[in-house]
This record gives C-alpha cells, structure tokens and sequence, in this order.
C-alpha cells in the first residue's frame, strides 16, 4: 500500500476564527469560544484572537488548523493564560 504525505492547512488565527468559533489545544481539549475581540496586526503580531471560557479571557496568536467542529492551535500558536484574579 502507498503512504501519502498530506501537509497540514495552517491558518492565521486573525484572519480565520471567526465569532463564535470555538478552539482547542492540540489534546483536543477546548480552550473556549471567541466572542468576537481581535486586536489587529502590527509589525510585531500576526492579530490576536480573544477567547472566553467560563468567564475567563484567553488571548491566542499564531497559526490554527481548522477541525470539523472548530480550530485546533498548533505549536508555533502563543497562548496567554487567563488573568488570575
């Protein structure tokens, strides 16, 4: 049997989810729903994607890979970790 190699799709985060969108970490646990905040590019960033869970904001930046219910983070996507009150 002959084996493919299929690279994977990547997407800037920015550009791709869209409000309402949910992601997930690589283990395919969900980190949360974007509720429609996106902080733009600049010559530093690719954009910013605001998500929420359970009240809390989370801020993903980098490269997504879209999944049948959603978007996945990849490795080179940076995660800020939700604000400790």
């Amino acid at each position: 049997m002959v084996k493919t190699a299929w690279a994977k799709h990547l997407y800037n985060a920015y550009n791709s989810i869209k409000s309402g969108d949910k992601v997930y970490d690589a283990s395919g646990n969900l980190l949360g729903q974007n509720d429609g905040c996106f902080a733009r590019p600049t010559q530093n960033s690719p954009g910013s994607v605001c998500l929420v869970r359970r009240g809390k904001f989370i801020w993903i930046s980098g490269d997504v890979e879209k999944r049948e219910d959603g978007w996945s983070i990849t490795e080179s996507c940076n995660v800020s970790p939700p604000c400790h009150e």
